[in-house]
């Protein structure tokens, strides 16, 4: 495999700082060549720590680099300008959650990256966590028979959350109705330095073409874990034989089934081994009394923590489309699907509950809101490429 060289922009961001030392372990692939992030110091500190050059500008990075692939890691309201701007350049991109703030944007970047030949991966990576990859072999294989409702509560929602409620399904959105409620909240500063000053809570039901339903409560405070919101989860999966509730799956014994029908809970097994002193996972099984189910680690080989295993799994899925001219496992249509979803479900809320079909097909009062607030802040609309490269990184 011929090593790509990358580069990382938006370091400040906590996704940039979760990424760049997961890229130093996946050095037979990849050369880190570059650091970029507005911030001078942040981009002179990762630098020196992984080898790097250091920018604060990405025409300057363009200009001065030979890229084979950009990490995006900036704000999401960001996302498109950047993405565009690489993709004129004929950089492949690997780009942060979500895809973009709206459609529309997703559209752009989209488009630019088919017009210039370059391959647009999303970093969605709750469904490649360990546990979630382990949790669709356990459905694939039949052991809670055919999925018909899911819940996601007090978890991550948003986009990731809508990515998870797809998945589980198995089948293409029908419909969205969602419940809103804005309500005061002390100012915080969550983790990823998101300032708030109210919660912005949500409960979506969303329909599946296969009959399959969902049911997800989000807010911002949740998302960001802070004022004790969001510590107990529920994620339950409803199968016509069984459920998984959190990592637990219940399995009714056929001798049951008449007297009763109480599930048991089995609670799958992990084994680890050292690989140069991390504590790597190396398989997850369940051990039923008719059938094992086993999922094995493809990157077993590198020392990533299981945390890192996610984030490995999708610069290796840019990576691999490059390499192969292919498409990368989830890309840029799924990315673009989850945050309809995501839209749909706060808009349904706007409209009293309105409940709202697949795809949409206007701009939404939700997306037109983002872009009325992008130019009033900016100066500009959302959709000059060049205006916004010059606005998130300014030249000097």
């Amino acid at each position: 495999m011929s090593k790509l060289n990358i580069a990382l922009v938006g370091a400040g961001r906590r996704g940039g700082g979760a990424h760049l030392p997961v890229i130093a372990k996946l050095k037979d692939v990849y050369n880190l060549v570059a650091v970029c992030d507005i911030d001078e110091e942040t981009a002179t500190r990762y630098a020196k720590q992984y080898g790097a050059t250091p920018y604060t500008n990405v025409r300057a990075l363009v200009e001065q680099e030979e890229l084979d692939v950009v990490d995006i890691t900036v704000p999401g309201v960001a996302h498109h300008a950047i993405a565009c701007f690489m993709a004129d350049a004929g950089v492949h991109i690997l780009c942060e959650t979500p895809i973009a703030v709206t459609l529309p944007t997703a559209d752009l970047m989209i488009a630019r990256a088919k017009a210039n030949n370059v391959k647009l991966e999303v970093a969605e990576n709750y469904y490649r966590a360990p546990r979630e990859r382990f949790l669709s072999k356990v459905i694939a294989s039949d052991v809670i028979g055919e999925v018909s409702r899911i819940y996601r509560i007090f978890y991550e929602g948003g986009y990731h959350g809508m990515s998870m409620l797809r998945l589980r399904a198995g089948g293409e959105p029908k419909s969205a109705l969602g419940i809103v409620q804005t309500s005061p909240v002390i100012p915080i500063i969550d983790r990823m330095k998101r300032h708030h000053t109210s919660e912005n809570w949500s409960l979506g039901f969303i329909e599946f073409d296969n009959g399959a339903t969902a049911l997800m409560v989000y807010s911002n405070v949740i998302h960001a874990r802070s004022l004790g919101r969001g510590q107990t989860g529920i994620s339950q999966i409803d199968g016509s034989k069984g459920t998984i509730v959190g990592e637990d799956i219940y399995v009714t014994p056929a001798e049951e089934l008449q007297s009763g029908a109480k599930g048991i809970a089995h609670r799958p097994k992990r084994t680890t081994i050292d690989v140069d002193g991390v504590n790597v996972i190396q398989t997850i099984a369940l051990e039923l009394p008719e059938q094992t189910v086993t999922w094995e680690n493809p990157l077993k080989h590198y020392p990533l923590s299981e945390g890192q295993i996610a984030v490995a799994d999708e610069l290796l899925s840019i990576a691999n489309a490059i390499l192969n001219d292919t498409e990368p496992e989830y890309g840029a249509l799924l990315g673009r699907q989850d945050q309809e979803m995501n839209i749909a479900m706060g808009e349904s809320g706007k409209r009293s509950r309105e409940t709202l079909a697949f795809p949409l097909t206007e701009l939404t009062e939700t997306e037109q809101g983002i872009h009325d607030n992008y130019r009033r802040q900016y100066g500009h609309p959302i959709e000059d490429i060049e205006a916004g490269i010059d606005t998130f990184f300014p030249r000097r």
